[in-house]
This record gives C-alpha cells, structure tokens and sequence, in this order.
C-alpha cells in the first residue's frame, strides 16, 4: 500500500519513463535512464496466448478490445503509428498493424482514475478472439482477493525486455479513486507493461450460474512503487462512454454505454482459455473454445431471423473504363436490423476475392481488361446471408449483360431463399433450377462447362438469392468457357492488388 503522495509521484515516473529506447517513430521525450523491469515473478506467453495484448512500438503495452480499436494508459502518449501483434517486440511471428490516430483523455493519468488512451486501427483486425471488456453486474467480481492475470512486455526478473508474459496475482481493493490495487509480494507490472491489460474469469465455481467461465478485461497498467510490490491499475469500464465517443466504435456487445444489460449477437463465444493459444500467427492465431450465448447480467439476445440488406454502390451496373487495366474501389453498403453485420465477402465472376469485417465495405482493386461479374454477399451475426444484385463493368471492352438464353433459377453457390434448396443444377451451361431451393444463385450459374449444381442451398441459414448470369471472359478465355484462363488471368493481377483501404 502506497498512500503517501510523494510515493505516488515517484511510482508515476518509475512507470512513464520507460529506459528502452524509443521507436524512430514513436513518441519522444522520455528522458530519464531508469532500469528497464517488467512482469514479475511471472512466466512467458505460450505462442498465441493473450493475443489481444499488444506492444506499442516496445514502449507501453495495449488490449485490442474490438476489432479497430486497442485500449492503453494515457501517461504513455498518443505518438503511436502502429502496434505489434506477437510474442516478442523484436519481430519473429505476429505481425505490424498501422493506426489510424490515438487519442489520450483529457486530463488523464496516475492517481485519478482516468489513465485512458486508446489507438483507432486503420484495418480491423478479424482473427484474433477478443476477451470482451468487463461491464456492468460482472463488475461485482471486482473484490479484494479476486484472482486475475497481469499480461505485458517489459523486461522481468527471469528474462530480457520485450518477451510477452503474464503473473496471476489478486485484487488488493478498489480505490475511491475508481482504480484497482494489485498484486505483491513478487507478483507485479513494472516499466514496460504500462497501459497493459489485467483479465478477469468469470468463475462459475466461484460466482455459480450464470457465470460460464469465460473470460474479461478490465485493468489498464498504470503505476506503482518498486516493481514486485503491486501497483494501481485504471479500469476500462469507467471509461466506456468517453471510449465509444471518441472512437465511433460499440465496445461493448452485452451493454449500453451506462452498462445496462443490452446483449446483440456478439454477446456469444467468449474465449474460455485465452492463455493457452494455438495455431499460429501466420495463419493467424486459432480461436480457443468459446462460451455459448452470454446470460451474466440478463437473458442472452433473442434469436435473430432476419436477413441483412446489401447492396453495391459503386460502380454502377454497366460501367466501362479504358484499359489495360484500372484501379477501381468497389464499395458496398449492408445494414442489419437484428445483430449487425459480421462481414461482407466480394466476389468477381463468382470467386470470393475479399472480405470486409467493418463498415465502410470497400475494396479497392486492380482490374485487368475483360468483362467482369461483380457481386457482394453480407452475412450477420447470426449467420444470415443475403446477396446483392450483381453488376457488370468493363475494362476495355463493353460491359457484359445477362444472356437470357443462359439464365436460369438455380445458381451455383449458396443457391435459394428457403432452408431446404437441394436443387440439381444444370450440366450444359444453363443453370439449371433450384427445385425447392428458391429462385437466388450466387453469380456464375452456366459457365459453359456446366458445374452449376445448387448444391449449397441447404444450409437451414435464411438467405436471399443473387441474379443468375453467365460469366463473361477476361479477353483470354477460349471456348472452355470464362471460369478458366480468364478467372485465372484476374487472379494474377487483381488479387495482388486487393487490398482493404485504410480508415
């Protein structure tokens, strides 16, 4: 316990003034030389383990919390270009992601409270398991003897500056200052670690039903004495309002702002071992066993049978550029009334070439001469499907038009508007029909090779059938029809150019 003002000051900088050397391109201004110490009387990560905690350019410690959103400490600074997902600070697996802008609270830091900051990412982040953020009745586990897990990358009594480790210590008490003591006796955060998450589970062995052992984050790293004898730690719940204000951004999917019980569909399948990891992060990291629909503060969400809208804006249906090629930016709008929207997929001559997790759904590309079939599909939360009416351009060459003759009212993908579309499909390159399956296909029924068979339509998902077309060629198609060279063709070039456009 450090209740003297002048041991907090002196904690504030042992925590702030970090003794590892600043990134060329992060903030600056850290001018003393104190000695680098981290995590204590902890352990390294497994590979993926705690993947939402983020190193900050190796000078403070973060929590991705939403896909484009990743929460720190104020007294750390706002100067940050991009974070680091990984194990090690130094590079080898993870990857760089860039930020769009961070902002710090006004007024924020040490000692009241209110150490917020926070970095908008410029691409959302979609495979890696957020741990949800702490609200509402779940903070009634928030008491003294509480046992919670510290994560950050500072150096450690064990082991060298910039590894990813975590301590499992317990909550002291809650200040009247709104913030969380803990940890001692060797178990503690230091230099490094600031702006680092604390977690939390919800221990149905320890709170009963309905806790579902699934886990939260709600402490952001904040100061303390000499490093192993616990420290102060804001909590991100205080800050949700000023959070979600600033960053455009609902963090909070079983809440309001307020923390009134208000479960979407994203209040389902929290992590239930976030520590352990798996996969890899180049094939990025595996998510681990999730809870059911979440029922801590109320009843889970009600069922969601509604379809999302969707539709493609840009370019119209029918436009035609010059070529060689052309830099266009396909851009989509989807909306749902139920859960929200969980990602929109672009396709091109009927293959899937990019997805989209966050509004605005834009997809800028490089497209090659030939004529091109653009269609989009939305998908929600509770994994209803609608697809939006194809369009046609050209590059070079006229845009292509639905061949009446080859249109039919199956489809080849994803095929009809009922749960039980098993239809045949055609084998000469008509389309064939649905049967009970409905009238909607994706987008390349009747290829010429006949491999529409509408084989997809039986999902029990409710969906919303696109338009049947014939796919056009990419000026090297030959008579095997436009799902070869040509497709082929566009792979080459547009999929290296695709590309999600920073926010």
């Amino acid at each position: 316990m450090r209740a003297a003002s002048t041991l907090v000051f002196a904690s504030f900088a042992s925590f702030a003034l970090l003794s590892t050397p600043a990134a060329a391109d992060g903030p600056q201004g850290f001018a003393l030389d104190l000695p680098a110490q981290g995590i204590y009387g902890g352990t390294e990560v497994a590979s993926c383990g705690w993947p939402t905690t983020v190193s900050l350019q190796g000078q403070c410690t973060g929590t991705l919390v939403h896909p484009e959103v990743v929460i720190f400490a104020a007294h750390c600074g706002s100067g940050y270009s991009q974070v680091r997902f990984g194990e090690n600070i130094q590079g080898g697996a993870g990857r760089t992601v860039q930020t769009e802008f961070c902002k710090t609270y006004p007024g924020g830091g040490p000692g009241d409270g209110h150490d917020f900051a926070f970095c908008k990412l410029a691409e959302p982040v979609t495979d890696v398991q957020i741990v949800p953020i702490l609200m509402g009745c779940e903070t009634s586990v928030l008491q003294a003897g509480t046992e919670v897990t510290i994560v950050g990358f500072g150096n450690a009594d064990n082991g060298p500056y910039g590894i990813k480790r975590e301590v499992t210590t317990t909550i002291n008490n809650i200040t009247g200052q709104g913030e969380a003591s803990i940890g001692g006796g060797g178990k503690d955060s230091c230099q490094g670690d600031s702006g680092g998450p604390v977690f939390v589970k919800l221990d149905n062995s320890k709170y009963g039903d309905p806790a579902d052992d699934t886990w939260r984050v709600f402490g952001i790293t904040s100061y303390g004495g000499a490093c192993g004898g616990g420290g102060y730690y804001s909590m991100m719940h205080n800050g949700i309002q000023w959070f979600e204000q600033e960053s455009g951004v609902d963090l909070t999917p079983c809440h309001d702002d307020e923390g009134n019980w208000a479960p979407s569909g994203a209040c389902a399948g929290f992590p239930l071992d976030p520590a352990t990891g798996g996969g890899s992060w180049g094939q990025g990291c595996a998510y681990s066993d999730g809870g059911g629909p979440s029922q801590m503060c109320g009843a889970p969400a009600a069922p969601d049978e509604e379809p999302p809208t969707v539709t493609i804006v840009d370019p119209n249906d029918g436009s035609e550029y010059p070529g060689p090629s052309q830099e266009l930016t396909f851009v989509v709008e989807a909306e749902d009334v139920g859960w929200g929207v969980k990602q929109v997929i672009l396709t091109i001559n009927g293959e899937e070439v990019g997805s989209d997790g966050a509004a605005p759904y834009e997809f800028p590309a490089t497209m090659p001469a030939g004529q091109w079939w653009i269609g989009a599909k939305a998908v929600d939360l509770a994994d209803n499907i609608t697809y939006a009416e194809n369009i046609g351009i050209g590059i070079g060459m006229p845009a292509p038009v639905p061949d009446a003759g080859t249109t039919g009212t199956g489809g080849e993908t994803d095929g009809g508007t009922s749960d039980s579309g098993t239809g045949t499909g055609g084998t000469d390159g008509t389309g064939g029909t649905d049967g009970t399956g409905g009238t909607g296909g994706e987008s390349s029924a009747g290829t010429g090779a006949g491999t529409s068979d509408g084989s997809d339509g039986s999902d029990g998902s409710a969906t919303t059938g696109g338009q049947d077309i014939e796919i056009g060629c990419a000026c090297t198609a030959d008579s095997t029809g436009a799902g070869g060279r040509g497709l082929g063709l566009f792979g080459l070039v547009v999929l290296a150019g695709l590309r999600r456009r920073r926010r």
